[in-house]
């Protein structure tokens, strides 16, 4: 089996630092996506949960409309409100990463790894690929 996520997106608003009743930090916060194109594009709204320490690295470092990547897994789940069932989709991120540049207020970053100090725009390195400055052959 496999269950595996990973979307690149900006936040809907900035993220909010907790703390569960067992002391284990989370952070929660909603990531658009867009698909499609002119008449037919599309925004889907993402609830992301982070914990621990990309928990309070995603507080430290993002905030309402960054740029980021996240990887994780797709929870659903099913609670009650008021007598009301109600279904839930939540992802659970293993790693965030900032992919934002200097027009964006910040640096390059992420959860996994600090990126060297002149990495200051996306270059597609941070996914093994061909960095997007070479020239493409077709």
């Amino acid at each position: 089996m496999f269950n595996k996520v990973i979307l690149i997106g900006r936040l809907g608003q900035s993220p909010k630092l907790e703390i569960s009743s067992k002391g284990t930090q989370y952070c929660n916060f909603t990531l658009a996506t867009n698909t499609g194109f002119g008449n037919n594009k599309r925004t889907d709204w993402h609830n992301v949960t982070a914990f621990n320490k990309t928990a309070e690295n995603v507080y430290k470092y993002l905030k309402k409309g960054s740029l980021a990547l996240v990887e994780g897994c797709i929870q659903y789940g099913e609670y009650e409100k008021d007598g009301v069932k109600h279904k839930s989709v939540k992802i659970l991120a293993d790693n965030v990463r900032f992919i934002g540049g200097k027009e964006d207020g910040q640096d390059s970053y992420s959860t996994e790894y600090q990126p060297p100090a002149n990495h200051d725009t996306f270059d597609g390195d941070s996914f093994g690929g061909e960095p997007l400055n070479e020239e493409i052959p077709f």
